[in-house]
């Protein structure tokens, strides 16, 4: 059997995360770092002044200092980015290890193209953002950003951060059989070889206010 010292150096070995996160994540937060004991939460103090702009300040600055850092943030209404961007571009420079951002909703990404001369496309906007982050000790961030609207979305992003695309597709699948009416649901898919799913065709609508996805075939 291995002795604690073995086990010890073992467990050094790997990477220790310490993980911030903003006010809306907090309860996911705490469920990732019980999944693993190579996670360490921490915080940060989201406060307000008088006039509404944020006074913030990150605890254990000190203690990060040559750590791998991460931060889990939401970016669900334009009101909260301005806040989050504040830490997001302060954490790589306290002289951490690497950086890691994680955002599990690219919110503009729907629009990532025009149909006329005079449309924005603020998926670049925000993939430009997000393209000046400061680089950490360890190098370049790395995004990881989940289900992303489309995928030539990455070359909108600078080489100053890593984008890394993921999916959540697999976990609402699972969810989705765990339903008590799970046999009278319409299983949606990707177009995958092979698989016997049911296959939906889906349109988004963008000439309509508000928007619509419509199902045409399936």
């Amino acid at each position: 059997m291995e002795d604690k010292r073995e086990i010890k150096a073992k467990k050094s070995q790997k990477k220790q995360v310490h993980l911030f996160y903003c006010v809306e994540c907090e309860e996911l937060a705490r469920k990732v770092a019980a999944q693993s004991d190579l996670i360490t939460l921490q915080s940060i103090n989201w406060r307000n002044f008088a006039d509404g702009w944020p006074n913030l300040y990150i605890n254990s600055a000190h203690d990060i200092r040559g750590q791998h850092v991460a931060f889990l943030a939401s970016f669900s209404s334009p009101g909260v980015i301005f806040e989050q961007i504040s830490v997001i571009y302060a954490l790589p420079r306290l002289f951490v290890a690497s950086f890691t951002l994680v955002l599990p909703f690219f919110p503009t990404g729907s629009f990532e193209r025009m149909e006329e001369e005079g449309d924005v496309a603020t998926a670049f906007t925000m993939a430009r953002i997000l393209s000046n982050i400061p680089t950490s000790r360890g190098g370049p961030t790395s995004l990881v950003i989940y289900d992303i609207h489309a995928l030539q979305e990455r070359f909108y992003f600078s080489d100053h951060v890593l984008p890394l695309f993921e999916t959540g597709i697999p976990l609402l699948k699972q969810r989705l059989h765990q339903l008590p009416d799970a046999n009278n649901l319409l299983h949606f898919r990707m177009m995958e070889p092979g698989s016997d799913s049911t296959r939906c065709w889906i349109i988004s609508l963008r000439w309509c206010v508000p928007r619509f996805v419509k199902v045409i075939r399936g």
